[in-house]
């Protein structure tokens, strides 16, 4: 992957998305978003998440990968919307990484 961490190019989208979001763009899809605000954003995210769900579930590894991208970039977009910094999603999974693993119970 180009020598790029894989938290580096979500960094690299969240300050573009930000920038974005200062700038109010005309034609930007971002900015669009952030002028609709977040009933719009969420529904974005939710529609996103539903449509990566069916390319993974009918097997589409391909689509189920660009359906990934959007809803990255949109989940970002939210992020982004309630102020919160990708150091702050990363620092919570490093958390939930040294939690003790807990046995879940048998269904």
């Amino acid at each position: 992957m180009n020598n790029k961490r894989t938290g580096e190019i979500i960094d690299t989208l969240f300050k573009l998305i930000e920038e974005r979001k200062k700038s109010k763009s005309k034609g930007s899809y971002t900015s669009f978003l952030f002028n609709k605000g977040m009933n719009k954003i969420a529904q974005k995210v939710s529609e996103e998440t539903a449509e990566t769900i069916i390319e993974a579930v009918q097997g589409k590894k391909k689509l189920a990968v660009q359906e990934s991208c959007d809803l990255l970039y949109h989940l970002i977009v939210m992020w982004a919307k309630l102020g919160v910094k990708p150091d702050e999603i990363w620092n919570e999974l490093d958390k939930r990484m040294k939690k003790p693993k807990i046995k879940r119970k048998k269904i």
